[in-house]
């Protein structure tokens, strides 16, 4: 060792500064190599609502953003399209999670929103001036079974701490509450597989069920009301095409129609639930089970780019035209 050591000749002060120099050439390379996948995937989609157009069928929503293997439900805008809200199913829990478009008009990568990642949230819903979101949570005791509509106010800082609202007994599991410009809230028991409102007066609510019309047959829940109250999309099981389709009922002259399966190419041999609708009306966002297309896996394929390009979970989100909410009313004028 001291014989080899001794023929080793030190290297000069001039030659150590270029080594370090093309080290240090060399990492950030090795960084900025590492960047585009990420940058690309926020990238893809710019601007409110993810950039995306309306299309007359069903489209997975930002896949490679949002879809995971989890199971992603619950989709929710804020108003002006620059925050996004969904239930992320883990094996764990159910957590409540968002990304929000950032200063140059690109996504944030999804991250567990500031008022869950304790107990089982899922279910939220913007209120139609962006400021509360309105959300279901077993909390405190951590109980699905315990279900209740909680809220979160938006302040300065964020959100602030949820707000219980009392509307049932504890024996009650609420669920999916959905509000209208006057404040009505719906929701659904699932104990008792109907849907109910509560209208809002001086200091609580007033709960009633919907009228038979909506309530008779098997369970309904998931309700999505328009906020000036003209119609209700839901979650059904009476002559489904599968395990769970969506239904529309329209609200004229203050009765509602019976409800209609919305039929293909929303329902599907799949479970289909979770209805929102933008406010301009032109945005239709709900959850679906079903798979458009196998899953070709290839040696060395990026995990990644599985995750975000097919569907993975139980349910994955969807978007697609809400126009056929129109033309399925003009057929009640």
């Amino acid at each position: 060792m001291l014989l080899l050591n001794s023929t080793i000749k030190p290297i000069p002060v001039n030659s150590l500064k270029v080594i370090s120099i093309l080290f240090i050439i060399l990492i950030l390379g090795c960084k900025k190599q590492a960047e585009p996948v990420e940058k690309m995937q926020n990238q893809k989609y710019s601007g409110p609502f993810f950039g995306i157009e309306p299309t007359t069928t069903p489209q997975l929503l930002a896949p490679e953003l949002l879809a995971s293997p989890s199971t992603e439900y619950n989709g929710t805008f804020s108003p002006d399209g620059t925050e996004f809200y969904y239930t992320t199913d883990m094996p764990t829990n159910a957590y409540i999670t968002f990304t929000k478009m950032m200063e140059d008009s690109t996504w944030s990568q999804p991250r567990i929103a500031s008022f869950s990642g304790e107990f089982s949230d899922y279910d939220p819903l913007f209120s139609p001036d962006g400021n509360r979101i309105y959300f279901s949570s077993s909390r405190p005791k951590g109980d699905n079974e315990n279900s209740k509509i909680w809220y979160v106010k938006r302040t300065d800082a964020g959100w602030g701490n949820p707000i219980r609202i009392i509307l049932t007994g504890e024996e009650d599991n609420e669920y999916y509450s959905s509000l209208t410009h006057s404040g009505t809230l719906y929701f659904n028991i699932w104990s008792k597989g109907d849907i109910y409102k509560a209208i809002p007066n001086n200091t609580d609510y007033t709960v009633e069920a919907l009228s038979d019309v909506i309530n008779s047959g098997e369970n309904k829940g998931d309700p999505f009301i328009d906020p000036n109250e003209e119609y209700l999309i839901f979650r059904g099981y009476d002559d489904s095409l599968g395990r769970g389709d969506l239904y529309i009922s329209f609200n004229l002259d203050g009765e509602w129609t019976t409800p209609e399966n919305l039929g293909e190419p929303i329902n599907s041999s799949e479970h289909e639930m979770c209805p929102w609708v933008s406010q301009d009306g032109k945005l239709f966002v709900f959850a679906s089970g079903r798979l458009e297309e196998p899953i070709n896996v290839k040696a060395l394929d990026p995990v990644k780019r599985i995750n975000g390009t097919h569907n993975n979970g139980q349910l994955n989100l969807y978007y697609m035209s809400a126009d056929f909410i129109q033309k399925m009313k003009e057929k009640h004028l």
